[in-house]
């Protein structure tokens, strides 16, 4: 039976060695954490501002990402990679979108659509802890649009660890 340590270690020496080795693994080896959602129908028009939940889930590596409330958990500190496409088809309201990182507003675009299928993406590189959120948001008056051809997503991934 082989021993990555030598039992003349004193057990607390042995288990901070086990941890320095699990350590040096993670770097060499990262964690795959990686998010693909999106809509499955048209959602708005509200009075208030309300949390995306996209029910279609694409991929979801690393199960950081939950489908029931719409929010993805970073599961280590690292530099993730943050995407979302919007769509709609109306003229009588305007389609917008809202990224959250925690309880901050990072990035928020809107558009008109004149009628016919009209998209944005938006995307950043946020720097994120392990237990942060990301999430978007609908704001109060904004209209989106998805028929279940993934026309409206969310998704991102781990970069790298820092």
């Amino acid at each position: 039976m082989k021993n990555d340590s030598p039992s003349f270690f004193h057990p607390a020496l042995q288990e901070k060695l086990a941890a320095v080795n699990l350590e040096l693994k993670n770097l060499q080896d990262p964690p795959a954490i990686a998010f693909s959602a999106a809509l499955t129908h048209p959602v708005g028009v509200y009075n208030v501002d309300i949390t995306l939940v996209y029910s279609k889930v694409i991929s979801n590596v690393g199960r950081a990402y939950n489908p029931i409330t719409g929010i993805f958990t970073a599961l280590r500190n690292g530099t993730y990679y943050i995407r979302f496409t919007s769509c709609d088809n109306t003229q009588s309201h305007g389609m917008a979108l809202d990224l959250y990182k925690n309880t901050e507003k990072i990035n928020g675009l809107a558009k008109y659509s004149n009628g016919y299928m009209t998209y944005f993406s938006g995307g950043l590189v946020l720097q994120l802890e392990a237990g942060d959120v990301v999430y978007t948001k609908l704001p109060a008056n904004s209209k989106l649009y998805d028929d279940g051809n993934n026309r409206t997503t969310f998704s991102g991934f781990l970069i790298f660890l820092t």
